[in-house]
C-alpha cells in the first residue's frame, strides 16, 4: 500500500499532540509524519521531541507562521520532491475515530475530481459558505457510511488534500494566517472545478482549542471578510462588515466578553485597511 504523507501543525500543546500522532499510527494507512512546530515555547518543544520520539519527523519552524504558512512550508516540498497522490493536514487536537482515514482515502480514489476531503463531526453538520454569513454550520440529515457529499468549503481539523488539485489551485493563502485559510482553499478548489467532499462515517473530534479567544474573534471575524470579498466582491464585503459590527454593539450592550468585542471592532478596521497575517492584537 503507497505511503501518505500526514502533515500536524503544531503550537505549545505536546501531550495534546503525542495523542493525535499515537491515533494516526492506529489507522489502517501507511503514513509518514510530519510535525510542524509553529515556534512553541523552548521548553514545551523540547517535551514533545521527548514524547514523540521517533514517532514523527519534527519540523520547528523559527517564527510562528499561523496554519496555513507553517503548511506551505512542507506542502512545496511534497508537491516537488515527493510522488504520494494524497496529502493528510491535521491540526495538533484532532482526534479521529478508527476508520477515519481509510474512508478519506477511498473517497478520494473512487473520484478523480475530489480534490479535498474531509470527515465530518460527531453532529450531522455541514460547511455553507455565503456572502451573508460567510461560513456556518448547517445541520444536515445524515448519509451512510463512506457516502462523498460536495460541500461549500472544507473544515480544517482534518482534510485530506489530492496533488493534482494543490497544483492546479496553489496552496494557503498566507494573508489570513489562521481560521479561514482552509476556507479559501476549498472555496479556490470549487471555483476550478474540484470537489470538496465530506465522508460520512468518517469521524474527528477536536475536543478543546487553545488558541485565545480574542485572537479567535479577531481571525474569524477579519478573515470572514476576506473571504467574502474574494468570492463575493466588495459590496458584499462591506455589508458582511455591517453585520458583524451590528453584533458586536449586541454583544457590548450585553457587556458580553470585552476582549472579544474589542477583537472584532479592530478585525473589521484592519480588514478595511488591508491589513493581513498574523493579528497584533
Amino acid at each position: 500500500m503507497t505511503v501518505s504523507r500526514l502533515l500536524i501543525v503544531h503550537w505549545n500543546q505536546p501531550e495534546a499532540c503525542a495523542r493525535t500522532v499515537r491515533a494516526f499510527l492506529a489507522q489502517d494507512v501507511p503514513l509518514d509524519i510530519t510535525v510542524l512546530d509553529n515556534d512553541s515555547s523552548p521548553e514545551l518543544f523540547q517535551e514533545l521531541e521527548s514524547i514523540l520520539d521517533s514517532d514523527a519527523n519534527i519540523v520547528r519552524l523559527d517564527n510562528n507562521k499561523g496554519w496555513g504558512g507553517a503548511l506551505n512550508v512542507a506542502l512545496r516540498h511534497w508537491l516537488h520532491s515527493e510522488t504520494s497522490s494524497f496529502c493528510f493536514i491535521s491540526a495538533h487536537d484532532a482526534m479521529p475515530e478508527s476508520d477515519c482515514l481509510p474512508l478519506l482515502l477511498r473517497a478520494a480514489e473512487n473520484d478523480a475530481r475530489v480534490g479535498i476531503a474531509c470527515p465530518q463531526y460527531p453532529e450531522p453538520i455541514i460547511t455553507r459558505f455565503s456572502r451573508w454569513h460567510g461560513v456556518q454550520p448547517e445541520t444536515a440529515w445524515p448519509r451512510g457510511r463512506g457516502i462523498s457529499q460536495e460541500i461549500d468549503v472544507p473544515h480544517g481539523t482534518l482534510m485530506l488534500v489530492r496533488r493534482e488539485c494543490l497544483q492546479e489551485i496553489g496552496i494557503f493563502d498566507q494573508r489570513y494566517f489562521a481560521y479561514g485559510d482552509e476556507h479559501e482553499l476549498g472555496a479556490r478548489a470549487v471555483r476550478k472545478g474540484w470537489k470538496v467532499v465530506m465522508v460520512w462515517g468518517a469521524v474527528v473530534v477536536n475536543p478543546v482549542t487553545s488558541t485565545e479567544n480574542a485572537w479567535r474573534s479577531y481571525l474569524f471575524a477579519r478573515n470572514s471578510l476576506f473571504l467574502v470579498h474574494d468570492y463575493f466582491g466588495g459590496a458584499a464585503a462591506t455589508l458582511r462588515a455591517l453585520l458583524i459590527l451590528a453584533n458586536t454593539l449586541r454583544l457590548a450592550f450585553h457587556r458580553q466578553n470585552s476582549s472579544s468585542v474589542r477583537a472584532r471592532w479592530r478585525a473589521v478596521r484592519d480588514y478595511f485597511a488591508g491589513r493581513t497575517g498574523r493579528p497584533a492584537i
